[in-house]
């Protein structure tokens, strides 16, 4: 049937022609931005992980740049620490000589004093933005920022600990306590209230921690009976103000650092309800720590590196061996310090690989194929053409009906 009300042929063709020209725009705009899935309306699946990849592999590269400053931390610490070593070896030489019969011990005294001030010089100097792990300004603890654990639920950070050492200390003695969060973890209290107590033999040193466990009694409860004003207990009955007793037990455990600072951790005892107890029935522990300041690795046996001078040969061989431990404890935290400098080079190594494949993955989900997306272009292109052409020919069927009527 014939109709000029409706051209069921044109109004085919415009359908196809619209679906070819949105296929077309599509295929258009892939080319322009290079992605198969450029919004959430695209694939919203895909592009909802590409984002989140995204954001992760924008974290761990922030993480790698904290990590580059941490690194350039312990490069400077571990080039005055080669300073250092290199004057503590003339100040052995020094004192080598002052110990050989007819030294000048005015003139040693005077190198002495010269190297020690080498020594300040560069504990003082190794600064980097304002962070210096040799004078006892960072604080005794420090966590490096080193990665990134992504998860469903967000993400935490790896971390590197690193304990600080002080060379020189103007606040050698002072007192600091802090008390942490209590523990409650029953396997973690387990291993800690298993530890032996050897308080009784061991000697405080690096390397060596001193234990000291203290039994204690659970609380005893007990009421004033009115009248005769006898202490009772509560099971003969009575009234009064019930008084709790007891010693909570305890668990100590005594450190040295290299700079001869002393910590002493202490974990309490207490039950259920916060009442002093036994360590077998200890459903907490309460934790606190003091920390007691040392005068610095440079400072042996009560000598100091930074200040040293000698009386005579025999002064200068007594003094020698406190220079020797100085300089046990200085390499000692050299080799600490390389040991985080080499976690800190895997750790930047692996967040470099970890952004890859992040970059890796987000490319496999959104972006588009430009071989595919120029074949593609092209058929469409060609089908458009085709497409207004058969348009054009279904619009011309009506003045066909105009020949009906001559």
């Amino acid at each position: 049937m014939s109709s000029i009300l409706t051209n069921s042929a044109a109004l085919s063709a415009l359908q196809s022609l619209n679906q070819t020209q949105n296929s077309l725009q599509t295929v258009e705009n892939q080319v322009s931005t290079g992605l198969a899935v450029s919004s959430a309306a695209d694939n919203a699946s895909y592009w909802s992980i590409a984002t989140q990849l995204s954001s992760n592999s924008g974290v761990v590269t922030a993480t790698n740049s904290a990590l580059s400053q941490s690194q350039a931390v312990m490069s400077t610490a571990s080039s005055a620490i080669n300073s250092i070593i290199t004057t503590i070896n003339s100040i052995e030489s020094a004192l080598t000589q002052a110990a050989t019969p007819g030294a000048s011990i005015d003139n040693i005294n005077t190198t002495l004093a010269q190297l020690g001030k080498q020594l300040t010089d560069a504990v003082n100097g190794a600064s980097f933005n304002g962070l210096n792990l040799l004078d006892g300004s960072a604080g005794s603890s420090l966590s490096f920022v080193a990665g990134f654990n992504a998860t469903t639920s967000g993400g935490t950070f790896n971390t590197i600990d690193f304990t600080t050492q002080a060379m020189t200390s103007t606040a050698a003695g002072t007192t600091t306590t802090t008390t942490a969060p209590s523990i409650t973890d029953a396997k973690t209290i387990h291993s800690i209230i298993g530890l032996v107590d050897n308080s009784a033999t061991a000697t405080l040193s690096y390397g060596s921690d001193v234990i000291t466990k203290a039994a204690g009694t659970g609380p005893v409860y007990a009421t004033t009976q009115d009248g005769a004003g006898t202490a009772t207990t509560l099971a003969t009955g009575g009234t009064g103000a019930v008084t709790t007793a007891g010693t909570a037990g305890s668990v100590s455990i005594q450190s040295k650092a290299l700079d001869g600072s002393v910590t002493t951790t202490t974990y309490t005892a207490v039950d259920a309800n916060g009442n002093a107890t036994d360590l077998t029935t200890a459903a907490s522990l309460q934790v606190s720590k003091s920390t007691v300041s040392g005068s610095g690795l440079l400072t042996q046996g009560g000598t100091d590196l930074t200040n040293l001078q000698v009386s005579d040969g025999t002064d200068a061989t007594s003094k020698l061996a406190d220079v020797e431990k100085a300089m046990s404890a200085v390499t000692t935290y050299a080799a600490t310090i390389g040991a985080a400098q080499n976690r800190m080079t895997a750790a930047s190594t692996f967040n470099s690989a970890l952004t890859t494949n992040y970059s890796t993955g987000v490319s496999a989900l959104v972006d588009a194929d430009m071989n595919t997306a120029s074949t593609r272009l092209q058929a469409l292109q060609t089908q458009e053409q085709l497409g207004i052409q058969s348009l054009s020919i279904a619009n011309q069927n009506a003045q066909l009906i105009l020949k009906l009527f001559p």
